[in-house]
């Protein structure tokens, strides 16, 4: 790899950088001291990108964990990074799988510091190759074609901007550009799924089915076009807390238990197969009929439909005037107002809005274009990556304009931040009058 060559990796990151951030954006990194995270973090330098390192230690060996941290200190420091060293006790993960307790402690971390220094985002180095392993790794587990995407480049909190670049041309780019990174012993052992995958499957696979790599990739469109497929039938099959029993009786029976999957999946977002299985059956049973599925959730047979009950109490919808708006207003827990200057956490640009205006619970498909990302996300999977707690996502509220275009999320009022704004109605230096949003809740 050549300069040039080695300039289409700082080139491909700039790009992604553009495409789903505004301005300059602030980034939590992860920074391992290996030769992925390492690369990363010499590509944003170049591209003299706000980073904050985070390296965790985990101090599993010894010396050798020592090194890494000093590495990435060192150089983080060298190049005029912010730089955060994390030590956890390895002892922690006792009578737990340490890959999934270490991930989990890692991700909260980065999620703690982003959140104190308002990043943008989580920034992590998994490239190409650890797309296939991801993707593999749910095919020999079982998981449905709706799990075949694998990671996402952006996600509204992750991203991972080598996510199409191999792990080849990563170890060229450091030897051309003289990288330095340490290599983890551990990651050769093969007593791990990944490293199972990386170290034997990948070499046997190359000699008995040559371009395998890129047939797994090819599934990633699979899993899409089976997301858009249920999606269709979803659409069809319920409306906000009812199913109807006839719509989905006409479904084979397993996309029927992936239809009642989705509906559930509205109100909780822990749901096992035999769960999934007697809702499925509740649609045979007597009108009356009940299935509790949480202690604030219950499905109940009514008919010609399954209807979900919750104890939350459902926001009634309001729609707003721009006169109304002017004297300012309340909505249930709410402060909404038009002003000259910004007067809450949550504002938007007046003129980016079309009135009247109207705010109401979000529904299933509900979709918004986050800040900074240049496509939508269902309000469904922003809430999560937000990390929402279950028990507040179905009192969310979302802020639409006449052409039922969402310009904002409000978080339930117990949530420390008031909500999410589109990026087709933020604001900037030019605004002259914003919409404020305040939560009286948080006040």
């Amino acid at each position: 790899m050549n300069k040039s060559e080695s300039a289409l990796i700082e080139k491909a990151v700039s790009e992604k950088i553009t495409k789903h951030f505004s301005d300059k954006p602030k980034f939590v990194l992860g920074v391992s001291g290996g030769m992925d995270s390492m690369a990363l973090l010499f590509a944003l330098k170049s591209l003299n990108s706000d980073v904050f390192v985070v390296h965790i230690n985990y101090g599993l060996r010894g010396e050798e964990s020592d090194k890494d941290q000093e590495l990435v200190e060192g150089l983080s420091f060298e190049w005029g990074f912010e730089c955060c060293a994390v030590r956890l006790n390895a002892d922690d993960s006792e009578n737990k799988n340490f890959q999934n307790w270490a991930r989990k402690e890692r991700y909260r971390v980065f999620d703690e510091l982003a959140s104190e220094i308002k990043a943008d985002a989580i920034v992590v180095a998994h490239h190409k190759n650890d797309q296939i392993e991801t993707i593999i790794q749910k095919i020999f587990r079982g998981s449905g074609p709706n799990t075949w995407t694998g990671m996402s480049e952006w996600d509204g909190k992750i991203f991972r901007p080598l996510v199409n670049v191999t792990k080849e041309e990563l170890e060229h780019y450091c030897v051309n550009n003289s990288i330095p990174y340490r290599t983890d012993q551990s990651n050769l052992e093969s007593k791990y799924a990944r490293n199972f995958i990386r170290q034997e499957l990948s070499e046997k696979m190359n000699n008995l089915f040559p371009g395998w790599e890129e047939n797994i990739l090819k599934l990633q469109e699979f899993g899409r076009m089976n997301e858009n497929a249920l999606n269709a039938l979803s659409g069809k099959s319920f409306t906000d807390n009812k199913l109807n029993i006839q719509e989905v009786m006409s479904l084979d029976k397993s996309v029927g238990h992936s239809v009642m999957k989705k509906f559930i999946e509205q109100y909780s977002h822990k749901i096992s197969k035999g769960i999934i299985e007697e809702a499925y059956n509740l649609m045979f049973a007597e009108t009356g009929s009940e299935l509790e599925i949480s202690s604030s959730l219950k499905l109940i047979k009514d008919r010609g439909y399954i209807t979900a009950s919750t104890n939350v109490e459902r926001f009634k919808q309001q729609v707003l005037t721009k006169t109304q708006l002017l004297d300012g207003i309340k909505v249930g827990y709410l402060e909404v107002g038009i002003s000259s200057e910004i007067q809450s956490d949550l504002y938007l640009d007046i003129e980016n809005l079309k009135f009247p205006l109207t705010i109401r619970t979000w529904n299933a498909g509900d979709k918004i274009q986050p800040l900074g990302m240049s496509g939508t996300q269902k309000i469904s999977d922003h809430l999560t990556n937000r990390k929402v707690p279950s028990s507040q996502k179905e009192k969310s509220l979302v802020l639409t304009g006449t052409d039922g275009t969402i310009y904002a999320i409000i978080f339930d009022g117990k949530n420390r931040r008031t909500g999410t704004i589109s990026e087709i109605s933020k604001a900037t230096e030019s605004t002259k009058q914003y919409l404020s949003i305040t939560s009286k809740k948080n006040a």
